[in-house]
């Protein structure tokens, strides 16, 4: 079986288990404000027989428009957010520069990949550093962005991440890429408190197991290794 395909089956159950949950958070909503499907169902505008399968789980075919128009109509909000998890079609080059970066790292540093967050109070963190490097009393979060499509955005999530989990120093690895180059030298002025610094100075200090410094570096994905005629 092909990875898209299993990331396909996977999004199918997750999808399967959301409507499970709304539908039954649905029927509670109903039953505790004693109304009929019939009653919920036109004051939706939705068919009785389709708001009887939603509550069951039922109808694939829910659209976030229908769902958000039932939870009004029962007292609840309906809140769609899409957070990191699992891995995308896209990780190869993600994972083969976050290899290139992490074989560079010396004793007495160690790394970790995906680092979750600090719980924050009663919300459920699912926001994790790509990798996270330990030693000498100190940490480095290391992220990886492939492409720089958001400058701004991009940095107040990392800003948010720093926020909540105040490390010692912040690495943001960048595929050295033709748009991203453009894009730093148009919008770097952004970067006040995330400078550029040499690839070569922040590899060469890790092979020396220290802390690189905070900063943005960009790095080319390795060169698959040619075999000898």
């Amino acid at each position: 079986m092909r990875a898209t395909d299993r990331r396909y089956d996977a999004g199918t159950r997750r999808a399967e288990r959301w409507l499970n949950e709304v539908g039954e958070e649905f029927r509670h909503a109903r039953l505790r404000l004693a109304l009929t499907q019939q009653e919920v169902g036109d004051a939706a505008h939705i068919d009785r027989a389709d708001y009887s399968r939603i509550e069951r789980g039922k109808l694939a075919h829910l659209s976030i428009a229908r769902a958000c128009r039932i939870a009004a109509v029962l007292g609840l909000e309906l809140w769609i957010r899409a957070f990191p998890g699992g891995t995308s079609i896209r990780d190869a080059g993600h994972a083969q520069r976050l290899r290139k970066l992490l074989a560079c790292v010396g004793e007495p540093l160690s790394f970790r990949l995906e680092v979750p967050l600090p719980a924050n109070g009663e919300r459920h963190e699912v926001r994790a550093w790509d990798a996270m490097l330990t030693g000498l009393c100190e940490r480095t979060a290391i992220e990886f962005e492939a492409r720089l499509y958001d400058l701004q955005a991009q940095l107040r999530r990392f800003q948010l991440k720093l926020r909540d989990d105040p490390v010692d120093h912040l690495l943001v690895v960048v595929a050295d890429t033709r748009a991203n180059r453009r894009a730093l030298s148009e919008f770097g002025d952004l970067l006040v408190d995330l400078p550029r610094v040499r690839t070569d100075t922040v590899l060469k200090t890790l092979r020396e197991g220290r802390h690189p410094p905070t900063g943005l570096i960009l790095l080319h994905a390795p060169q698959p290794k040619t075999k000898p005629l």
